[in-house]
């Protein structure tokens, strides 16, 4: 270590004769402190959440690799689940994989909400991956349609009702002064940003990972992007003259990335610890019904996996491969 180009010779002597490490280990953090800690952190949250998790009926895995799509380093996930409903056939299942970030907001988390007059347009965006994710409902019909219209989702996904956010905020003091800020929190920007990065990842990896067997089943993977956050979580109505800001349990969030050129909107959950098994209710409850509308259109659940099979066989690339079982090329 130099200081003012010179040598630090007190300091090198203490780290060479190991008096900073003896220094730093004399008064060892105590118990109390540690739980502080641990409260303050989203460590204690992350293992409540998996154990709710493991009640519903999910597979989950805590701190799922996945990697940056920028830097190409490996990132980690706080929490990934999978569960499974059976669907159509002795192995046709829909497994729904929910994609989950934790935090500890000391401050509210706050969303500032409207009703969007596309919203009931929002079930496409919900991310799938797999065998089919879109169907040619008539006979002699060369357009494909998702799987999402097709089973008529608008009707219940849950992503076309209730308020919709754009923006958010939390909430801080300024130094030296006696005033609180809005602003955006880096660790809650970051967590949308890898929610979103996740969920590209996983889907894309489910698409392209594929290798195609004699006789396919009905294989789709349904991917929910989560945050759960502990602390509250507000919900901001701007009025003409007033703002309209109360406590919530759930709030949908969108956002759009710019990935290959292409503006694709994510659309996040942020729920509350509390609520979030009421939460996993409602996902089973829609999950359910899909499996119901599935059921009553099994030949052209066939006839769609047949026809993307025949095409995808042939095919040696991963991306060629995705392109002829997506609902578009990407």
């Amino acid at each position: 270590w130099h200081y003012a180009g010179a040598p630090c010779q007190p300091l090198t002597s203490a780290l060479r004769n190991g008096m900073v490490k003896r220094q730093a280990t004399s008064n060892p953090i105590s118990d109390t402190e540690i739980t502080d800690a641990l409260r303050r952190s989203r460590y204690l949250l992350e293992a409540r959440v998996e154990k709710v998790l493991e009640q519903y009926g999910y597979y989950a895995e805590a701190n799922s690799a996945y990697p940056d799509p920028t830097t190409q380093k490996s990132r980690e996930l706080d929490l990934y689940a999978l569960a499974a409903h059976k669907t159509i056939g002795e192995y046709g299942f829909f497994f729904p994989v929910l994609l989950i970030e934790c935090v500890n907001n000391p401050q509210p988390l706050a969303f500032l909400t409207k009703r969007p007059l596309t919203q009931f347009l929002f079930y496409q965006e919900l991310k799938m991956a797999g065998l089919p994710v879109k169907v040619v409902p008539k006979k002699g019909s060369r357009e494909w349609t998702p799987l999402a219209e097709f089973l008529l989702m608008k009707k219940y996904q849950h992503y076309c009702k209730g308020p919709v956010a754009t923006q958010f905020c939390s909430f801080a003091k300024k130094q030296q002064k006696d005033e609180w800020v809005a602003l955006h929190e880096g660790p809650h920007f970051d967590a949308f940003q890898k929610l979103c990065d996740a969920t590209a990842y996983f889907q894309d990896k489910h698409f392209k990972s594929w290798r195609f067997a004699d006789r396919e089943s009905m294989n789709v993977e349904i991917y929910y992007p989560v945050l759960v956050v502990q602390g509250r979580l507000l919900q901001v109505r701007s009025g003409k003259r007033m703002l309209a800001v109360k406590d919530v349990n759930h709030v949908q969030y969108r956002r759009t990335v710019i990935r290959r050129d292409r503006a694709i909107d994510y659309h996040i959950d942020v729920v509350t610890e509390g609520y979030f098994g009421r939460y996993l209710s409602l996902l089973a409850r829609e999950v359910q019904e899909m499996v119901r509308r599935t059921k009553r259109r099994t030949r052209e659940i066939r006839e769609a996996i047949e026809k993307i099979v025949a095409k995808a066989r042939r095919l040696r690339s991963p991306e060629k491969i995705r392109a002829a079982m997506d609902v578009e090329d990407v």
